[in-house]
């Protein structure tokens, strides 16, 4: 279930909030302050791709990197 991160429009409190991907605009309370009304924030995903990487394995647009 995706991770959503949260801004508190009134006391700024800023908290993650777990939903299903059909109710990710839903409104969602401040747990710290009550307020109805919350921003949702960007923030930095954890994905991290590791190994020799998309476009060394020809992954990339075009296939094998060597080819073009």
């Amino acid at each position: 279930m995706p991770t959503y991160c949260q801004r508190c429009k009134k006391c700024g409190h800023r908290f993650e909030v777990q939903l299903p991907m059909a109710r990710y605009s839903d409104p969602q309370p401040c747990p710290k302050c009550g307020a109805p009304t919350t921003v949702r924030v960007i923030a930095a995903t954890t994905h991290v791709l590791k190994g020799g990487g998309w476009a060394k394995d020809g992954y990339q647009k075009g296939g094998n990197s060597d080819a073009n």
